[in-house]
Protein backbone atom coordinates (compact mmCIF):
# COMPACT_ATOMS: atom_id res chain seq x y z
CA UNK A 1 0.00 0.00 0.00
CA UNK A 2 1.10 3.51 -0.72
CA UNK A 3 0.33 6.46 1.85
CA UNK A 4 -0.21 9.28 0.15
CA UNK A 5 -1.92 12.79 0.58
CA UNK A 6 -4.65 13.69 -1.61
CA UNK A 7 -5.41 11.82 -4.82
CA UNK A 8 -1.42 11.57 -6.10
CA UNK A 9 -2.10 13.32 -9.24
CA UNK A 10 0.03 16.35 -8.06
CA UNK A 11 3.41 17.20 -10.12
CA UNK A 12 6.72 17.71 -9.26
CA UNK A 13 9.56 18.10 -11.26
CA UNK A 14 13.54 17.46 -9.70
CA UNK A 15 17.06 19.03 -10.35
CA UNK A 16 19.95 18.87 -8.72
CA UNK A 17 20.14 21.62 -5.93
CA UNK A 18 23.86 22.56 -7.75
CA UNK A 19 22.03 23.46 -10.93
CA UNK A 20 19.55 25.22 -9.42
CA UNK A 21 22.09 27.75 -6.99
CA UNK A 22 24.02 28.03 -10.44
CA UNK A 23 20.49 29.31 -12.17
CA UNK A 24 19.91 31.49 -9.14
CA UNK A 25 23.89 33.02 -8.94
CA UNK A 26 23.37 33.37 -12.81
CA UNK A 27 20.48 34.96 -12.56
CA UNK A 28 21.51 37.52 -10.17
CA UNK A 29 24.06 38.59 -12.18
CA UNK A 30 22.06 39.29 -14.91
CA UNK A 31 21.45 42.46 -16.97
CA UNK A 32 18.76 44.65 -15.29
CA UNK A 33 17.01 44.11 -18.52
CA UNK A 34 16.17 40.80 -17.97
CA UNK A 35 12.72 40.79 -16.69
CA UNK A 36 9.97 38.40 -16.78
CA UNK A 37 9.44 34.82 -15.16
CA UNK A 38 12.67 32.56 -15.34
CA UNK A 39 12.04 28.85 -15.04
CA UNK A 40 14.88 27.44 -13.29
CA UNK A 41 13.14 23.64 -12.69
CA UNK A 42 13.28 21.09 -15.01
CA UNK A 43 10.06 20.96 -17.43
CA UNK A 44 9.92 16.72 -16.83
CA UNK A 45 7.06 16.24 -13.96
CA UNK A 46 6.15 13.32 -12.64
CA UNK A 47 2.83 12.80 -10.71
CA UNK A 48 3.20 11.48 -6.99
CA UNK A 49 1.45 8.19 -7.93
CA UNK A 50 4.36 7.69 -10.62
CA UNK A 51 6.89 8.55 -8.26
CA UNK A 52 6.25 5.99 -5.73
CA UNK A 53 5.34 3.22 -8.14
CA UNK A 54 9.33 3.73 -9.51
CA UNK A 55 10.70 3.86 -5.86
CA UNK A 56 8.01 0.36 -5.28
CA UNK A 57 9.43 -1.01 -8.38
CA UNK A 58 13.21 -0.43 -7.64
CA UNK A 59 13.46 -1.23 -4.05
CA UNK A 60 11.02 -4.71 -4.71
CA UNK A 61 8.80 -3.26 -1.98
CA UNK A 62 5.45 -3.64 -1.45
Amino acid sequence: MIARFGDGEQTCSFCYLDDLIEGFVRLMDSPDELTGPVNLGNPGEFTMIELAEAVKELTGSR
